[in-house]
């Protein structure tokens, strides 16, 4: 924390300070492959320096509209056009005229006074799974270990979201974690349909950077991964609006620690862990890995959504039977494992909750039942 802290108002290095724009990363990632494959990049249509450049003919039919300099999503629009000049947002869920388009963007820029006028218009992705708005999966990085994925989706308002481990299994609200703002809505999660190359594309870039720390954020479409951006200071974090448990702090400050190490050239003994088993597998062989058919995955995907566990049981049978196709073992088990997690989180949420009088008294047995003296049995005679 007191890093992402400090990246928050401060840049450490020109490194970060570089990586940290979005059109300088798009330049550096075209080329870049791993395992033969190419990271998606959301097709740039324009650079504009002025809110006035915001035309019908620059928008066209279907756009992403970003503040360049933005984050937590401010100065973002996903603009679809209905025709006579109106535009919808799936952001806001509602219609916007281009001057309210210009305003809005001219109002998001005033939150940057610091931040050069730019903005960018790209392509506008579809998501493998339900809604118009692909989701955002936040890789909490630190150098080759996954420490968590913050699962994001803005179908809907206030967003959906749900953090998961460095496996891609649930963590626990309230138990692991806790929102501090009613800001979000809590949501079943969904393993992502390429959950393979995305989580080996977030290590890939993560140790790109000369950060202890970062955040990869990523969108799992209906093409495969697409990168989103570079982060190393966490919103949520540290406005309080996530807070984690004793010991998902220690996890990560443990990760935080390995990670300095390596960035210092010193020996650090591998985890066993998702991360280790996608460093230690030929990239060439990870980016070969079958994925589930998109038609069968969406539809599942849809069901578990509504909190159905049933679509996350048919999600772990469909992941299981890409064995047949040539899916590397070890690899495969993990992501079947993440299906399985997420069905019994979908089970725990459609269960309806205890009676407040049934919790209270859970409460004060336990306290009691810690204070009375443990009795033996008496010896037979």
């Amino acid at each position: 924390m007191d890093f992402t802290v400090g990246e928050y108002y401060r840049r450490g290095t020109q490194l970060r300070r570089d990586l940290s724009d979005k059109t300088y990363v798009h330049q550096l990632l075209r080329e870049k492959t791993l395992g033969g494959t190419r990271i998606g990049l959301p097709r740039q249509y324009a650079v504009l320096t002025s809110t006035e450049h915001i035309t019908p003919e620059i928008l066209g039919e279907r756009v992403a509209l970003k503040f360049a300099h933005g984050w937590s999503a401010k100065g973002v629009m996903l603009l679809e056009h209905l025709g006579g000049g109106r535009y919808f947002d799936y952001m806001v869920l509602r219609e916007r005229t281009i001057a309210d388009i210009r305003q809005t963007q001219r109002n998001a820029l005033a939150q940057f006074p610091n931040k050069n006028a730019v903005w960018i218009v790209e392509e506008f992705l579809r998501g493998a799974q339900p809604g118009a708005i692909p989701y955002d999966y936040k890789f909490y990085m630190f150098q080759g270990q996954i420490g968590a994925v913050a699962q994001i989706d803005r179908n809907s308002s206030p967003l959906r979201a749900v953090m998961l481990d460095g496996e891609l299994k649930p963590l626990r609200l309230g138990q692991d974690y806790w929102t501090g703002r009613n800001d979000t809505q809590q949501t079943v999660p969904l393993v992502p349909r390429s959950a393979v190359m995305l989580s080996r594309w977030a290590v890939e870039l993560a140790k790109m950077t000369d950060a202890p720390f970062s955040r990869i954020d990523l969108y799992d479409t209906v093409d495969g991964p697409y990168f989103g951006e570079f982060t190393f200071s966490t919103g949520a974090e540290i406005k309080g609006r996530v807070t984690y448990s004793d010991r998902i702090h220690e996890h990560l400050d443990s990760l935080f620690a390995d990670a300095q190490k390596e960035l210092k050239g010193e020996t650090v003994q591998p985890r066993e862990s998702w991360s280790t088993v996608l460093q230690k597998t030929p990239p060439e062989v990870l980016a070969a890995q079958p994925v589930i058919d998109l038609q069968e995955y969406q539809r599942c995907a849809y069901y578990l959504h509504n909190q159905g566990s049933l679509g996350g049981f048919r999600l772990a049978q469909a992941q299981e039977r890409l064995l047949d196709s040539g899916a590397d073992e070890t690899v495969n088990q993990y992501v079947v494992d993440a299906h399985h997690a997420a069905r019994h989180q979908a089970r725990r949420l459609a269960s309806p909750p205890d009676p407040q009088w049934r919790r209270q008294a859970k409460r004060i047995y336990k306290k009691v039942s810690k204070l009375m003296p443990v009795s033996l049995p008496l010896p037979r005679r």
